[in-house]
């Protein structure tokens, strides 16, 4: 079995080093923009094996770098090709050996050594000019991904001095440089409060927050967008930031962006804050900059995805929980048209079957208008 393993995930290796093979869960143009920020978010067919041969296998794991890397990649190429009852042994030939042997003796590294490489790397990424070429400055990123989702790790980048290369990457020509340093910085900031107050104190959350709103590249606003997300997130001290920075209103004009990633992103980030125990003075802030107006109408527009209508419904819910009055005062304006809104919302959400947000209308509708009759025939 482990000879059949071993052969599996050689061959899962050579394929994706034939395929291009970057994480494809956000969108990654390979295109570079030439303005700069302006200072400083199918099934296969198989009866037909050549139209296999013609298309590309999407989301293909990325080639892996280190152990851990080639740990999800095996957990991640196993689970692709399901269940198998094929335990036969089959001879590993000369070249996937050595594919192999390479692969191992690569992994046999000195992570700070390796980390400190790509530092210098991209320590000169300020004398890139718009035409230059970029590929060794986004292998140096994402080798350093590859690296830093060990919260240890994260840490000791930023102790020997990894922090430093942020700056000129985010203020780059080239917008795969600054999408992938957005979403190297999410990566660090991720669930570990070292980072998250450490990329507060090095100055760059306001450059992330302007990437959002003015960044040429959609990718690379879509990518600040989550790495302030994941600075945001579970850490308090940063809300103060997001006050003196004007982050709502970044936010606000994020939802209301023709990218609809960037509304979503934004959305959940909103509803995340709003759901908080004892953050009145937060909601009151959100109240008076109009999220309960914007999230309304949002609601009434056609074609809304339903993950951003779900994301507004829980920002309603949240806002209005504990009787806040201001939210209720504001939700009760008759211009916005609320409880109609709410009432087309559940005649939707019925169809789809979808009985959690269906509980989540009422309860607004409850709060909202004590004084309608609300227990309707689900």
């Amino acid at each position: 079995m482990g000879a059949s393993f071993t052969t599996k995930v050689a061959e899962k290796m050579e394929s994706s080093q034939r395929l291009d093979t970057r994480d494809s869960t956000e969108e990654q143009p390979h295109a570079s923009s030439s303005a700069r920020p302006l200072s400083i978010e199918g099934p296969r067919n198989t009866n037909n094996t050549e139209m296999q041969a013609l298309v590309p296998i999407p989301n293909q794991p990325r080639q892996p770098r280190n152990l851990q890397g080639l740990l999800r990649f095996a957990m991640e190429t196993t689970n692709s090709q399901g269940s198998t009852n094929d335990t036969s042994f089959n001879p590993m030939d000369k070249e996937k050996r050595q594919f192999l042997e390479n692969m191992f003796s690569s992994l046999s590294c000195n992570v700070i050594e390796e980390l400190q490489k790509n530092i210098k790397i991209l320590s000169n990424v300020v004398d890139l000019g718009p035409d230059d070429d970029t590929s060794q400055y986004e292998i140096a990123l994402e080798s350093i991904a590859d690296y830093v989702d060990n919260t240890d790790i994260a840490n000791d980048f930023y102790k020997i001095g990894g922090f430093s290369i942020f700056g000129p990457c985010l203020n780059s020509p080239h917008s795969s440089i600054r999408w992938r340093t957005a979403d190297l910085i999410a990566e660090l900031a991720q669930n570990n409060p070292f980072c998250q107050e450490k990329f507060l104190e090095t100055g760059l959350f306001p450059i992330l927050l302007n990437m959002i709103d003015t960044d040429p590249a959609e990718a690379a606003r879509i990518k600040a967008l989550y790495a302030i997300s994941c600075i945001v997130r579970e850490h308090l001290i940063s809300l103060k930031y997001m006050d003196i920075n004007d982050g709502y209103s970044v936010l606000l004009r994020a939802m209301q962006s023709p990218v609809k990633k960037l509304q979503i992103k934004s959305a959940f980030l909103f509803c995340s804050l709003c759901n908080k125990e004892n953050m009145n003075d937060l909601k009151l802030t959100l109240v008076n900059m109009g999220l309960v107006e914007q999230a309304s109408g949002l609601l009434a527009t056609d074609g809304l995805l339903p993950e951003i209508r779900d994301q507004l419904l829980n920002i309603l819910d949240g806002l209005t929980n504990d009787d806040f009055h201001p939210a209720l005062k504001e939700c009760r304006r008759p211009e916005l048209y609320l409880q109609s809104t709410l009432d087309h919302c559940i005649k939707d959400l019925q169809q789809e079957k979808n009985s959690d947000q269906i509980d989540t209308c009422y309860r607004v509708l409850r709060k909202v208008f004590p004084e309608q009759d609300t227990n309707q025939e689900r």
